[in-house]
């Protein structure tokens, strides 16, 4: 009889999750070993290779990306069973984090869509900074976020690559300044020491002249015409100017992750899932945006 094995899924869809097969291990109790020769069981079975290994960490090849959502529902009918069995009553409400930057472009239309479909469920927003984000998580205050990654650091389940642009409003033009007027994120946010080392690296005289923690904050002084300021590509409101020129140097991509924990209940990883394919399926779109950009 065909069937695929759940425990191998667990461990295809953990090494995905947290970046690496001793993290996936950490996660559901195996060696590294044994989650290698689980995935090794179920490339076997398939009779396809679903992971590329690379110094970056690992990537779905073609037939993994189609084989990732199925891993994903499977376990959630796993949890839906074990839960019926258990007549236990879940919580109904599920609390998400992410950076305020993408609450109005991502989460207000994310949480609105997830919530027609699942009206019984109750989905709060915590807005705040990755790293303050990544704590929640851990000690329990939060169910699931969405982050930006740090450098060099492959927590989570990546979701999309976004650039980072350098804006201004259409009617101002302190760009022209001697010194370039900044308006920025405070020191919590992940991006602002990459934005201040390549202005230096280039060599372009820089002040800050706002900071705030939070996005309209952030954007005000740009409105008021007194700073320019850099936003990830889909959070640059319709009509600002894209700034490119000598003084303002090319900015690494962002990284937007999902980070879950190890033994999230049914209704977290349902919000999960559709978080996944929200950003599957704007994924063509967006890039095609970004393109034009």
């Amino acid at each position: 009889m065909r069937h695929l094995d759940t425990d191998c899924l667990a461990a295809f869809v953990a090494v995905i999750d947290y970046g690496g097969f001793t993290a996936a291990g950490e996660r559901i109790g195996k060696t590294q070993a044994a989650v290698s020769l689980m995935l090794g069981r179920l490339e076997a079975r398939v009779g396809r290779k679903l992971l590329e290994r690379s110094r970056r960490g690992v990537t779905l090849t073609e037939h993994g990306e189609r084989l990732i959502g199925y891993a994903r529902r499977i376990q959630m009918l796993e949890d839906e069973a074990l839960t019926a069995l258990e007549c236990g009553q879940e919580a109904t409400r599920i609390r998400i984090g992410m950076p305020d930057d993408y609450l109005e472009t991502l989460g207000c239309e994310l949480m609105q869509a997830f919530t027609q479909r699942h009206p019984h469920l109750q989905v709060e927003i915590i807005c705040d900074f990755s790293s303050r984000l990544e704590a929640m998580i851990a000690e329990g205050s939060i169910d699931i976020a969405i982050i930006t990654r740090a450098n060099a650091k492959l927590q989570g389940e990546l979701l999309r690559c976004e650039p980072m642009l350098w804006c201004a409003s259409p009617e101002h033009f302190p760009e022209q300044q001697r010194t370039l007027p900044l308006s920025l994120f405070t020191d919590s946010c992940r991006a602002r020491p990459q934005i201040i080392e390549a202005l230096d690296r280039l060599g372009t005289p820089w002040r800050v002249v706002s900071s705030s923690s939070h996005l309209p904050g952030v954007m005000h002084a740009v409105r008021l015409g007194t700073a320019v300021t850099v936003l990830p590509a889909s959070v640059v409101p319709r009509g600002w100017r894209i700034l490119r020129g000598e003084q303002f140097p090319e900015l690494p991509s962002i990284e937007l992750a999902l980070l879950m924990p190890e033994h999230a209940l049914l209704n977290t990883r349902r919000l999960a899932h559709f978080v996944h394919d929200r950003f599957r399926a704007a994924s063509a779109p967006h890039s095609k945006a970004i393109a034009a950009l």
